[in-house]
């Protein structure tokens, strides 16, 4: 095979015929090193050019070289484009290289980490400790019937949680806060087997499409909030065996973001109890404890003045800067006029509205 054939993907009009190794190393080029394509040339009377990349010298140069490289190729300069395209696309497709050892052993090594960062992973969640989520109120989870009682056990481990099973019409798992907000969970296996329970949901019965879009209804019709999840127990990827990676990549981005569910991952059924309960305490009573929404406080005056203003909402730090030179202190800049902060720059009517309705406690009028 002399030349290969190759067109851009992402441009389809943009076309080069490859000088094949073997080719180069007849004219003494290394093909690490040296490069030469054949493309279309409108400028040219036969309607194509010979270019060149690297280090060619030792083909030669100017008429030389080309006539080194047609030789070498087995065309000539009468030949139009497309009999060259079509000479190149009869030749025999390109065998891949074997990986050199060095690759080899690279992929190897590479293979190993994953595999001891997936065990380690797996060793860890296993470690988890239920019964140690802390919450600021009982949580009730309402289970199917049709879950393993390991599960439910498992669930039980926090002296916060009160499992009830029932027949369940939509999710496997749900809860309630007290507004009469519903958190609804659907568990799909996706551990070592002939076939997992992800793959069965969508290839054999359709259950898990038909599932989330009564989700997706359920949220749309209820006059409270509805938040749909799915987790996934185990590795889908490593465990499937009769969808493709890209299948597998349809399916959850369809339910990520088209039927809006998240989506999040376990590594098994340990796993899933400790999500589920982490998930139910959230969703009741919020976080344990409270995340602060400021940075860590800084020590300089001007920063901590800074600081302050900062807390108010549309004053960036750039702002707050602004505020401070104009008005030099802070207790200043909380008592201007509404006329005063809108000469300051970047301080426009919905910024001074809205530090005023803080200010103020209600919406400011013109």
């Amino acid at each position: 095979m002399a030349l290969r054939f190759w067109k851009n993907p992402t441009n389809p009009a943009m076309m080069r015929l490859y000088v094949s190794e073997e080719v180069l190393r007849t004219l003494s080029l290394d093909p690490e090193e040296a490069k030469i394509w054949i493309e279309p040339s409108e400028k040219l009377r036969v309607g194509w050019a010979i270019r060149s990349r690297g280090d060619v010298s030792p083909a030669g140069k100017g008429a030389v070289f080309h006539n080194n490289v047609m030789g070498a190729a087995g065309i000539t300069a009468s030949m139009p484009w497309d009999d060259l395209v079509a000479q190149a696309q009869k030749s025999p497709k390109r065998r891949a290289k074997p990986p050199s050892p060095a690759k080899k052993g690279y992929q190897s090594a590479l293979e190993h980490m994953r595999g001891n960062r997936s065990e380690g992973r797996s060793q860890e969640a296993a470690s988890l400790d239920i019964a140690s989520i802390k919450m600021n109120q009982p949580v009730t989870i309402l289970v199917d019937h049709r879950e393993p009682a390991a599960l439910i056990e498992l669930l039980r481990e926090n002296e916060m949680v009160t499992v009830e099973s029932v027949s369940l019409e939509l999710g496997d798992f749900e809860v309630q806060d007290a507004d009469g907000n519903r958190l609804l969970i659907e568990r799909k296996r996706c551990d070592a087997s002939s076939k997992t329970d992800f793959e069965v949901s969508i290839q054999d019965d359709g259950r898990l499409f038909d599932q989330s879009e009564r989700l997706k209804l359920a949220q749309g019709t209820s006059d409270r909030q509805v938040i749909p999840v799915v987790i996934l127990e185990g590795d889908v990827y490593a465990n499937s065996t009769t969808m493709l990676c890209q299948q597998i990549d349809g399916a959850v981005s369809f339910l990520s973001t088209i039927q809006r569910i998240s989506l999040l991952p376990t590594c098994h059924i340990h796993h899933t109890a400790y999500l589920i309960v982490k998930l139910a305490g959230h969703f009741v009573g919020g976080l344990y404890t409270p995340v602060t929404l400021h940075k860590a406080k800084p020590k300089a005056l001007f920063e901590q003045q800074k600081y302050v203003l900062e807390a108010f909402p549309g004053i960036s730090a750039k702002s707050a800067e602004l505020l401070l030179r104009e008005f030099g202190t802070v207790r200043k800049v909380l008592t201007a006029t509404r006329t005063e902060l809108l000469s300051i720059k970047g301080m426009g009517p919905k910024r001074v509205d809205a530090l005023m309705a803080v200010l103020e406690g209600g919406p400011q009028s013109q």
